[in-house]
C-alpha cells in the first residue's frame, strides 16, 4: 500500500472540487477510479486527481451522464493504447530501415 501522503480523503476531494461524494462513488462503480480504504477513511491516489478532473469536466461541464463518461474513458484508453502500440512499430521500423 502506498503512504499516507500520496492519497487525499475523498471528503476533502470533495470539498476542494465542489462535487458531492456521491459522484466519486460512481466513478469507483464504473470502475473508472480506484478508491482506496483505511481505518474507515476513503482515499483516492494522487495519481490519479488530472483523471478524476477530466471525468468532472466530462460530466458537470459538458453534461455527459455516466454511462457515455464510461463510454468516452474506453475509448481514450484504447485510443492510447493505439497511440503506444504505433510508436513501437515505428520504432521497429525505423531501426530495420537504419541497418
Amino acid at each position: 500500500m502506498m503512504g499516507k501522503e500520496n492519497l487525499i480523503s475523498i471528503q476533502e476531494f470533495c470539498i476542494h472540487y465542489k462535487v458531492p461524494k456521491s459522484f466519486i462513488n460512481s466513478l469507483y462503480d464504473y470502475e473508472l477510479i480506484e478508491i482506496i480504504s483505511t481505518e474507515n477513511t476513503q482515499y483516492v491516489s494522487v495519481t490519479q486527481i488530472k483523471n478524476i478532473e477530466k471525468l468532472i469536466r466530462f460530466h458537470y461541464e459538458l453534461d455527459i451522464n455516466l454511462e457515455g463518461i464510461h463510454a468516452i474513458s474506453n475509448l481514450l484508453d484504447k485510443l492510447e493504447s493505439l497511440q503506444i502500440e504505433v510508436k513501437k512499430l515505428h520504432n521497429k521500423i525505423d531501426f530495420y530501415e537504419s541497418e
